[in-house]
């Protein structure tokens, strides 16, 4: 069995510079001390091309993976069609479901958790009743790491790592709120360097803003801004306050 994990650059992340986004490389993760071997080169390259480090947290078959990659490889030479072998590999492991699901529920409202934990557990006990069983959900809440894994924090909330449940039921309850299926969702390392705060033109979203400020006459150090957000927008050309770009 093996988790997949890609080092992933972003467009979004590289704002103002001409960057491919896509995978830089991909890791197929057999254990816990394999991961460990490997966290220093994943760190590295993720703050050398500032991307970003996913892992599908479901474990997926190597036998299976190997049955996959025949099917489109076979399918690649009946269509006469040549392409990077890594490309078919990574498609492969990429489109495998795993025999042990695991969902993401993406909760960026960290003040919603309890009350979709609740709704979970709801979910998971109303499917142990159709299945013959009384289980309440307080009996539910008991065993709870057999349902809900891991919380895992993000950039901008939380990942709930979860079995399988209702996702109608449960889109109902929270429309806002995204379920990942055999997804890459699953941040392993975010770069320092894309941290650095970058600001923007909050009417035109342009860049090239200047702002004015205190400045020491004799050292040329700065001191502080002059005003609070007020900029010159060489974009619009105009004055306008700045905003961070996310």
């Amino acid at each position: 069995m093996f988790f997949h994990c890609q080092i992933v650059q972003r467009a979004k992340d590289h704002k103002g510079e001409k960057v491919r986004e896509g995978a830089i490389k991909t890791y197929f993760i057999r254990s816990a001390e394999h991961l460990m071997r490997v966290k220093d080169e994943i760190i590295l390259l993720c703050e050398y091309y500032k991307a970003r480090a996913y892992i599908n947290v479901a474990g997926k078959d190597f036998s299976a993976l190997q049955s996959l990659m025949l099917v489109k490889l076979a399918s690649d030479i009946h269509q006469g069609l040549v392409r990077n072998p890594r490309k078919c590999l990574n498609s492969a492991a990429g489109e495998l479901k795993s025999r042990m699901p695991k969902w993401i529920v993406d909760v960026d409202d960290v003040l919603l958790k309890n009350s979709i934990k609740e709704k979970l557990f709801e979910l998971y006990a109303e499917a142990w009743r159709r299945k013959g069983s009384n289980i309440s959900v307080e009996a539910l809440k008991e065993v709870e790491d057999g349902y809900i894994y891991a919380e895992v924090p993000t950039k901008q909330g939380i990942h709930l790592i979860v079995k399988p449940f209702n996702t109608k039921a449960f889109s109902e309850a929270f429309p806002d709120v995204d379920v990942h299926k055999n997804s890459m969702g699953t941040m392993l390392y975010y770069p320092n360097n894309l941290d650095k705060p970058t600001y923007c033109c909050s009417q035109c979203g342009g860049t090239n803003i200047q702002v004015q400020a205190w400045v020491n006459a004799n050292t040329n150090e700065y001191v502080d801004d002059i005003g609070e957000g007020e900029c010159w927008c060489e974009d619009c050309q105009k004055h306008t306050t700045i905003r961070e770009i996310k």
